[in-house]
């Protein structure tokens, strides 16, 4: 099955009568989220992306909505300034969007975040360890963890160039997407004007630095939560940080072979990965709370 078909195919699994959506007023921000499945363990999935994109939680994991239907209850949020939540009026950052996504959790749940989505999880998990089953990453947006990496290095040259190359906000957009494996088929979906847009908040996109990411990979460690990173295996430079992380985090990295930045969208494959993680994840902690 090509990309295209793909998309088609996770395209009406989203219009599935399951599907249902809701706004949410957690601060200042009006979050819209969607869910699939209205019972089993909560996992809530955090997408990337930069804001002014149309695109929101439901169409960057459209693939995971199957999990609603196999006993999982699934929140996935447009993150402010993506989708139909309303814009913030400040940057995209981890650590503002990671203060909603901890209120999230609630008694407990699963995150996963994709490419900036992790970095935004992982502050929110690093916030509230203990309400956190499991962690999953996918393909995140943590370069600076890796920068002494030759291949990072390198990726991060050719982003540099691209960004001082670029001669609007739209190619600037459009560069970056290339360049870290958004696929065709999914570029050609967003508009000149959403390109503009975002073109424009890309260079104002905020990310974490290699002391914080340290800091909250450590304390992860040290509370024990499960960690998963997942990658496609197309880009060496994003194994290396996936390497990285496994080893500061004590996680496992599994590869879910694919030749661009979005692995979810392999759907049979990625969902079994993460829903085997979880469950392991869930029976390890009803293990622990039994004792001896």
């Amino acid at each position: 099955m090509d990309l295209g078909s793909r998309i088609s195919w996770t395209q009406r699994q989203h219009a599935r009568p399951c599907v249902a959506f809701r706004e949410l007023d957690l601060t200042d921000d009006t979050i819209h989220i969607t869910r699939w499945g209205d019972s089993g363990p909560r996992v809530v999935l955090i997408h990337g992306g930069m804001q002014g994109s149309k695109s929101g939680g439901d169409r960057h994991f459209m693939a995971q909505s199957q999990l609603g239907e196999n006993g999982w209850q699934v929140l996935a949020p447009d993150r402010p300034g993506h989708g139909r939540s309303k814009a913030p009026g400040r940057p995209d950052d981890p650590e503002a969007d990671g203060e909603w996504v901890a209120q999230l959790l609630g008694d407990g749940a699963h995150l996963v975040g994709h490419s900036f989505g992790g970095c935004v999880v992982l502050n929110a998990a690093a916030r509230h360890p203990s309400a956190v089953h499991s962690l999953t990453l996918i393909e995140p947006a943590m370069q600076n963890l890796a920068a002494d990496d030759p291949h990072v290095g390198d990726f991060a040259r050719k982003m540099k160039e691209a960004m001082t190359g670029a001669t609007s906000p739209a190619d600037r957009s459009t560069r970056f997407s290339t360049l870290v494996g958004i696929p065709p088929a999914i570029r050609d979906l967003t508009s000149p004007e959403e390109r503009t847009r975002m073109g424009q908040a890309i260079v104002q996109l905020k990310l974490p630095s290699e002391e914080t990411l340290r800091k909250q990979l450590s304390e992860l460690r040290k509370e024990g939560v499960p960690l998963l990173i997942v990658t496609g295996g197309w880009n060496p430079a994003f194994e290396a940080v996936a390497a990285k992380i496994s080893s500061m985090g004590g996680g496992r990295h599994v590869v879910v072979r694919c030749d661009h930045h979005i692995p979810q969208l392999i759907s049979d494959e990625f969902n079994q990965v993460l829903a085997n993680f979880m469950q392991e994840s869930d029976s390890s902690a009803k293990r622990e709370a039994s004792g001896p």
